[in-house]
């Protein structure tokens, strides 16, 4: 699985796939009483949760340092070839990642090679 040229875990899984629904719908009454209902397809938009892994602390600022190019549009690869032309979803959480074991003295400060249980909150959108 690759977000532009950056490899990510392998055993990421898209844990939300088939929770969007790829159509807006409205209800309301009209003034005779019946209801009156109008769909639209969504085109883009639609979440993309990536979770399951583990990564390194050194991986993780990689994937930070391209969360804080807010409005660049990336190509996310998964796993069998189908792409997507993402964006973080910040109002989602964006790029979430915990420490996998709790950091005490005198270890309380990361080394490139701690682990982090990652998630991220992408969100299609209509290519570069």
């Amino acid at each position: 699985m690759l977000l532009d040229a950056v490899e990510l875990p392998s055993n990421l899984y898209w844990s939300n796939e088939f929770a969007f629904k790829p159509v807006s719908q409205s209800k309301q009454r009209g003034v005779t009483g019946r209801m009156i209902i109008q769909s639209a397809p969504l085109v883009y938009g639609q979440p993309i949760t990536l979770t399951g892994a583990w990564i390194t602390r050194a991986e993780l600022l990689v994937l930070q340092a391209m969360e804080n190019a807010i409005d660049t549009v990336r190509t996310l690869t998964l796993n069998n070839g189908d792409t997507h032309s993402v964006l973080f979803d910040l109002d989602a959480g964006g790029l979430a990642a915990t420490s996998e074991y709790p950091l005490t003295a005198p270890l309380c400060n990361p080394e490139d090679e701690t682990l982090y249980k990652l998630t991220i909150n992408l969100i299609t959108v209509s290519g570069a």
